[in-house]
């Protein structure tokens, strides 16, 4: 479908889709604590997430304190750690992100997550799991991650997914790039013509629409862009 026939069906799917689905909702209110108001839980969790206090996360430690963050969020050891298995691919993605946010203090900063970036990373958490779960949705063209997912999306399935991801846009996932997304958009982010879109690519795609507008997202991921480009 192309033009107003596209649009149309995409806002009779936005209509008729789930709200985001409940794995992806308990991740992001577990990590609601990335609000400029919520200072002191953050402090909190630095002090668990930076175990050996040398000011500085790697992506173990970062992963290790998702992991934690959501079991304790769940009073669940089992349930935490199913969820954070689900979005695990995305952690490096948030994680690549934030650690060359902040200018670097010292030979460390651009290798590690620092304390002035914390808040970012938490906040970069929640983009970068919602992107993996529209990925996921077209990844083999079911919803999450399931056994006929190979990480990458190919031609077929783009084409295949586009209602669900405008969908997904005007609604749980409410990303520029996924509100306009059409056959062509395809090419957009296959950077490397080689046929296929990788979660890196994808992110790459949604990342860059979002600083483009401007959007409370893109000015969050921008930061440390302009180091990055000077």
């Amino acid at each position: 479908l192309t033009g107003r026939a596209a649009e149309e069906a995409a806002k009779e799917a936005a209509k008729e889709a789930k709200p985001a689905v409940p794995e992806l909702d308990t991740f992001l209110r577990a990590f609601a604590f990335a609000a400029p108001s919520e200072a002191v839980r953050r402090e909190e969790a630095w002090r668990l997430w930076d175990p050996n206090g040398n000011g500085y996360l790697s992506l173990a430690e970062v992963d290790l304190g998702v992991k934690m963050t959501l079991q304790s969020f769940l009073k669940d050891a089992g349930a935490g750690e199913a969820v954070w298995r689900r979005f695990r691919p995305s952690f490096i993605r948030a994680f690549n992100d934030a650690k060359d946010a902040a200018a670097a203090a010292s030979s460390l900063s651009d290798d590690y997550v620092t304390k002035g970036e914390f808040r970012l990373l938490l906040s970069y958490l929640g983009y970068y799991a919602t992107w993996f779960e529209v990925f996921a949705m077209v990844d083999g063209c079911s919803d999450g991650t399931t056994a006929t997912d190979d990480r990458r999306i190919s031609r077929e399935e783009w084409e295949e997914g586009i209602e669900k991801v405008v969908a997904a846009g005007l609604s749980w996932a409410p990303y520029v790039a996924l509100r306009s997304a059409t056959s062509a958009s395809f090419d957009e982010m296959d950077s490397n013509g080689g046929g296929y879109v990788l979660l890196i690519e994808f992110c790459a795609w949604l990342k860059a629409a979002e600083v483009e507008a401007a959007t409370p997202a893109g000015l969050a991921l921008a930061a440390g862009d302009e180091q990055l480009a000077a």
